[in-house]
């Protein structure tokens, strides 16, 4: 007969006390709330949507043909392969290959700069009103957040920004142009914080950067300048949103560091084949934004001007604008089947974004705000 021991009882329950699910949780990520943006009931055949800044129309058949065609090859079962999409892109905004990395999104790109450059208890400066992702992911990271002022009147507020950077900053948060506003960073402001403050990271949304003059964006400056980062999108005037596909330019050995953090996979195969067959014949995009800019645009702050309504100087493709009531003539226009965005400036007034459309769909706009005036 055996001489080993009895087995021993397993632990008592008291040596492994059951703590609330929510116990397991960081306790600044306790206190965050989520960034829930209105995505329900987006119906495109249904309504007009001027809420998103997103282009109005679909992308041309030859996009939507790659993707059939991709699918009826037999390629969903693999992980996705990139392929030349780095340097495809990388062409495209004018860096070199190894100062570009596609990313989820261009949130994935803000997500990535602010993990990867900014201690938990640093400072970020993030100019307000503005994307609300800057902040979701800086609360995340448990960051103190400054927020100078953007103003109708002065625009960017440089002078504000400068002043706030201290031993403790980690980040600047540029958005070029911004969102809600619509305002313009000029480019000698930003390289004036670029050059003014070395040790602290820069990133410079230029996700609407081609609805701007291109001698605006400051791509050129990121292999001069190991601290900036500049973030774009393929959701705004490709076409493509739902496909979640962005990227980042910056100095090559931060992208390297940025790649150490990024999944193998985290973009989908599908905005790859997309992206890859769009950047083949790209004159769609701009036939859009010269649609935007040259018809839709003029055609609907002339209309403001005309009624007296006040908004902010844009050079996007979106307006923000300060209507009487904004919920009222936010909901007539929900009934007549365009939907335009409700959004707070810093002294927390209540306006509305228009993103822009097609001319007609401006001129449709514009019917139902006489409307309701």
């Amino acid at each position: 007969p055996s001489s080993l021991p009895p087995p021993s009882p397993p632990p008592s329950s008291s040596c492994f006390p059951c703590l609330p699910a929510a116990m397991v949780i960081k306790h600044h990520i306790k206190q965050l709330k989520p960034y829930v943006p209105p995505l329900e009931g987006r119906n495109p055949d249904k309504y007009t949507l001027l809420d998103f800044n997103e282009r109005t129309v679909p992308p041309p058949d030859f996009v939507k043909q790659a993707l059939k065609d991709y699918i009826d090859a037999g390629g969903l079962q693999k992980y996705p392969a990139y392929g030349t999409l780095q340097a495809s892109i990388a062409d495209y905004a004018g860096v070199k290959t190894e100062q570009c990395m596609f990313t989820n999104g261009s949130d994935q790109g803000i997500d990535l700069v602010i993990r990867c450059c900014c201690e938990k208890g640093s400072e970020v400066i993030i100019p307000s009103p503005t994307f609300a992702m800057y902040e979701q992911a800086a609360e995340a990271e448990g960051l103190v957040i400054k927020r100078p002022h953007f103003t109708k009147e002065k625009g960017f507020p440089l002078e504000e920004v400068l002043a706030m950077v201290n031993q403790k900053t980690s980040l600047i948060v540029l958005s070029n142009p911004n969102n809600p506003t619509g305002t313009d960073i000029p480019k000698h402001m930003i390289m004036e914080v670029v050059k003014k403050c070395p040790n602290v990271a820069v990133l410079v949304d230029e996700c609407y950067f081609e609805f701007m003059d291109p001698a605006t964006t400051v791509v050129s400056e990121v292999g001069n300048h190991p601290n900036m980062f500049v973030c774009r999108t393929f959701s705004k005037t490709w076409g493509i949103p739902s496909l979640r596909l962005g990227y980042l330019l910056a100095a090559k050995e931060n992208i390297d560091a940025l790649c150490c953090v990024r999944g193998p996979y985290d973009i989908n195969q599908m905005a790859c084949v997309a992206v890859e067959a769009a950047m083949k014949n790209n004159q769609y995009v701009f036939d859009y934004v010269k649609e935007v800019n040259e018809r839709s645009k003029p055609l609907f702050e002339d209309y403001l001007n005309k009624r007296g309504i006040t908004f902010w100087p844009t050079v996007a493709n979106f307006i923000f604008c300060y209507f009487e009531d904004p919920k009222r003539l936010e909901a007539g226009l929900r009934e007549r089947g365009i939907l335009v965005r409700p959004k707070k400036d810093a002294n927390d007034v209540l306006g509305l974004r228009v993103s822009f459309g097609t001319e007609k769909q401006m001129q449709a706009v514009i019917k139902a705000l006489d409307e309701l005036l």
